[in-house]
């Protein structure tokens, strides 16, 4: 198995200058970057492809001077301002080969949620945790009555025939898998509606892919709380679960 972690992403929402890259955000002595490559190692991964484009030297150079022994090939996405992350992903995945997991730059997981999915899920497999139906801001997900994933809902309410049609999941979290199958029909697919799909999260085509394609989920229930870390409130209360429950993560 291979990874691809999208880190090209601006992070203006954050408004922390004092840093380089937001992956970069301390948690006593790591990041949040250091981390992922952390577990990523200890989980024997090939290979990891990091899609850069905000300060990309800055983050290369904090990926060398962690000297992990991990094989990672750097991408360099320099249209990140005008596009979405759907492109960083795809991006990644044309270098990867067999199965890959994908993960955002900007997630705080426990490691043994994050290992137990990546060896137990399905070879396409989402991560979901619980969360608010009617947070608007959360990438909300709508199931079928199959247990396979219908939608990725993010940014808007979802209407009155989501709510009775589909049961509700929770929320993605930030990391998934694709087999090596499936990443290939993904890369088809993308090339297909390319001038629709370039500038938008990657939420939107696999909400038009699991038309297709079977996207199973793996709901995370185990141990202190997963965080996607937009703002600087958000970072806070990442930090003060971390330091609480600094052994569980």
């Amino acid at each position: 198995m291979q990874a691809v972690i999208l880190l090209a992403g601006y992070g203006s929402r954050l408004g922390r200058d004092d840093i380089a890259h937001k992956s970069l955000l301390p948690f006593d002595g790591e990041t949040l970057l250091s981390r992922s490559l952390i577990f990523l190692k200890g989980l024997d991964i090939d290979r990891v492809h990091l899609v850069t484009g905000h300060n990309k030297q800055a983050v290369k150079q904090y990926v060398y001077s962690l000297d992990l022994g991990l094989e990672c090939n750097f991408i360099e996405n320099d249209v990140y301002r005008t596009t979405g992350n759907t492109l960083s992903m795809v991006m990644g995945l044309r270098c990867c080969h067999g199965d890959v997991i994908v993960m955002d730059g900007d997630i705080l997981y426990p490691q043994s949620a994050f290992t137990n999915f990546v060896k137990n899920s399905k070879p396409t497999s989402f991560a979901l945790v619980s969360s608010d139906i009617d947070d608007t801001e959360s990438t909300k997900v709508l199931i079928r009555s199959d247990d396979k994933i219908e939608a990725f809902v993010t940014k808007r309410n979802l209407t009155r025939e989501e709510k009775l049609d589909f049961k509700f999941g929770g929320e993605a979290i930030g990391f998934f898998k694709l087999s090596a199958e499936d990443s290939k029909k993904f890369i088809e697919h993308y090339d297909s509606f390319e001038s629709e799909y370039i500038k938008v999260l990657w939420e939107i085509p696999l909400t038009k892919f699991a038309k297709s394609v079977d996207l199973s989920t793996w709901f995370i229930t185990e141990g202190p709380a997963c965080f996607e870390i937009d703002t600087q409130e958000d970072y806070e209360q990442a930090l003060s679960s971390f330091v609480a429950n600094k052994k569980n993560y």
